[in-house]
């Protein structure tokens, strides 16, 4: 087995890749942490996306590939903690403005909104055949993934990425998938989320205008909206997250997996 340089964060997603089996149908299962993954062919390896939570407790958990044939294959990676900056974050006007009552009522909405994302299915297919891209042509991360805010009496964790975007910016796809969402928020704003199948969604928030329609096939690259700053935005924007088997990872990390030729950000079972 070989490790890459570096370690997994909370937050973090990683690639486990099988290799020296003659095709996917010769891996039975694999595990992490003893939940089951879907798998799927990527660079002609049994390969499986794995995303860390951003609250998952710090220590060592296991890597379990069953084969068709009976072996077992074992690796322990370590989960180490990331650093959470806290920034302080007020209340739009638009939604109630600094008060006590503003408060209570964004974080109500927030977990209703929450409920009905995280409850969007997946498909048991994978849709994307040539890895993703950034939604925008010149992507400037204004918030990254990970950090809290304080707002009032309450913090929230930031579970996405912030770009930078004047109103009207095309927002584009970052993968082949099937649209699960293209509906508006009080907090998210108009949001559009494209399932990309194996538990695998983005989700694109705060924006202006919506051109997608629930069900509707996307290519990756095509035209799904315009940036804007509709919800519990102050100034215009994309938000970008990406969820993995329900788990929002930081996005940039995500897009760094398939950017990245060297495969440096992956975990590999050589067998």
């Amino acid at each position: 087995m070989v490790l890459p340089a570096g370690s997994v964060f909370q937050g973090d997603p990683f690639l486990i890749t099988v290799s020296g089996v003659g095709s996917i149908a010769d891996v039975q299962k694999i595990f992490f942490d003893n939940q089951s993954l879907w798998f799927f062919t990527y660079q002609g390896k049994p390969t499986a996306l794995v995303g860390i939570d951003l609250n998952k407790k710090p220590g060592d958990y296991k890597i379990l590939v069953k084969m068709e044939n009976g072996d077992n294959f074992e690796k322990i990676i370590a989960v180490k903690a990331r650093e959470k900056p806290e920034e302080p974050l007020g209340i739009p006007e638009k939604l109630g403005g600094n008060t006590l009552a503003s408060q209570k009522t964004l974080v109500s909405t927030l977990a209703s909104e929450n409920d009905v994302i995280n409850n969007l299915r997946s498909i048991s297919k994978k849709l994307w055949p040539d890895g993703f891209s950034y939604p925008l042509v010149n992507p400037i991360v204004t918030d990254p993934y990970g950090y809290t805010r304080i707002t009032g009496n309450y913090s929230i964790a930031h579970k996405g990425a912030d770009f930078r975007a004047a109103a009207g910016t095309p927002v584009k796809a970052m993968g082949r998938g099937t649209v699960r969402l293209a509906q508006t928020f009080r907090n998210y704003g108009k949001t559009v989320a494209v399932d990309h199948g194996l538990g695998l969604i983005t989700f694109y928030m705060h924006l202006s205008k919506i051109y997608v329609n629930e069900g509707e096939m996307v290519s990756q690259g095509q035209l799904i909206a315009l940036s804007g700053q509709t919800g519990y935005s102050e100034v215009p924007h994309l938000h970008l997250s990406v969820k993995i088997g329900g788990v929002s990872i930081d996005p940039v990390k995500f897009l760094k997996i398939f950017a990245d030729d060297s495969n440096s950000s992956l975990f590999h079972i050589n067998l």
